[in-house]
């Protein structure tokens, strides 16, 4: 097994290094933060270029890099500016469960304009009694003539407001099923059976909203059945397993922009007389993040390559790596301010804003605690 990547993949992550050294920057990113709006021009430039497609497959106009190639493009755009490298990756990672479940005639509908950066995809799940457990899930469908009746809420659903097509997982008699509409059925439906609620700022990532969704009679064409009735978790959960490990690739390039910030910083701030990476403590402390990022790397590309394989042990690595990289990434977040001291928490740095917004890899698209409960279930 290579754990490195190779030549195309490396020019790809070129090309998002040079797109982000051109586009990204961080005044922008403070700027949209403040108005909490999503960088949509920025979106559909990543989409045009190609970044987005990366790891899709070529049948509906990606690169079909797969997992790795997700991997390789949101760990390159969260290394040069977290904030905005996440904001951009989240307008496509809820996607996953409709590249993975749908027909080709869904997959060609919402996936290649996502592909193109003209959509933007949610993936409605967790409602305000109902997180981790999603067989406790109480929004509710019933079928009336040629459509399905959705009663319920939803919360916590990243993009909502201004994403293009949504999947919204529910309950059935005692089953789940997955159901995807659009800005049409919104439209059909109108205000008095769908309504979208933004839960304002957050600690991070504001430049994602995160809605509650009210559905009163919303009525779904039939035909809007992702996968099979009924086989809802099994539609969600390989969705799931590829979203944890992109991010945590998400994670890892923050984890990547603290380090490199602070080894930068250590090179040339100058106390007593020479630069402070002289010194053993504070080069030490480089060293153990050194390690600490190389050993994410190792773990996060064999995952990537195991699910690209559909090998049995990707679901463990998955979790694996959503666990251990959003910890690492937040230690080392933390020791980079404390290497810039006063300057590191200051906003204007960007390192209090990163650490800001990685905090939410530890706890979207399964908490600590849900992934330790999965790894356990794979061992014994």
């Amino acid at each position: 097994m290579d754990l490195g990547i190779g030549n195309d993949l490396k020019d790809v992550e070129k090309a998002v290094g040079e797109f982000c050294e051109k586009e990204l920057d961080q005044d922008y990113l403070q700027k949209i933060e403040d108005e909490h709006r999503y960088p949509r021009e920025l979106f559909e430039k990543i989409g045009k270029l190609g970044i987005i497609g990366v790891g899709f497959s070529e049948d509906v106009g990606g690169s079909g890099y797969g997992a790795l190639g997700h991997v390789v493009a949101v760990t390159e755009m969260c290394r040069r500016l977290p904030g905005m490298g996440m904001a951009l990756s989240l307008g496509y990672i809820p996607s996953f469960v409709v590249d993975i479940s749908g027909t080709r005639e869904q997959r060609e509908k919402y996936i290649r304009p996502l592909i193109e950066g003209k959509y933007i995809a949610a993936f409605s799940v967790t409602e305000p009694d109902s997180g981790s457990d999603i067989g406790s899930l109480k929004t509710r469908i019933e079928e009336k003539d040629d459509s399905f009746i959705v009663n319920g809420s939803k919360i916590f659903t990243t993009n909502a407001g201004y994403a293009d097509f949504y999947t919204l997982l529910t309950k059935d008699g005692d089953h789940l099923t997955a159901l995807l509409f659009d800005k049409e059925q919104i439209d059909k439906n109108g205000p008095e059976h769908f309504e979208i609620n933004d839960l304002g700022r957050k600690m991070g990532i504001n430049t994602t909203a995160s809605g509650e969704l009210v559905f009163s009679d919303f009525r779904v064409p039939k035909d809007h059945i992702l996968g099979q009735r009924g086989k809802g978790k099994k539609v969600a959960l390989p969705g799931f397993e590829l979203s944890r490990i992109v991010i945590a690739a998400q994670a890892f390039g923050s984890m990547l922009h603290g380090y490199e910030k602070a080894a930068d910083y250590a090179k040339k701030r100058k106390q007593f007389g020479r630069p402070i990476i002289k010194f053993q403590s504070i080069e030490h402390d480089l060293v153990d993040m050194y390690v600490e990022t190389e050993k994410c790397r190792s773990l996060l590309y064999k995952a990537a390559w195991l699910y690209d394989r559909k090998d049995p042990e990707a679901t463990k690595y998955a979790s694996i790596v959503k666990l251990v990289i959003p910890e690492s990434a937040i230690e080392i977040l933390n020791r980079s301010i404390d290497i810039l001291g006063g300057y590191g928490y200051m906003r204007d740095q960007g390192l209090e804003g990163a650490l800001r917004d990685v905090r939410i890899t530890s706890i979207y698209e399964g908490t600590n605690k849900i992934q330790k409960n999965i790894i356990a279930k794979t061992l014994y």
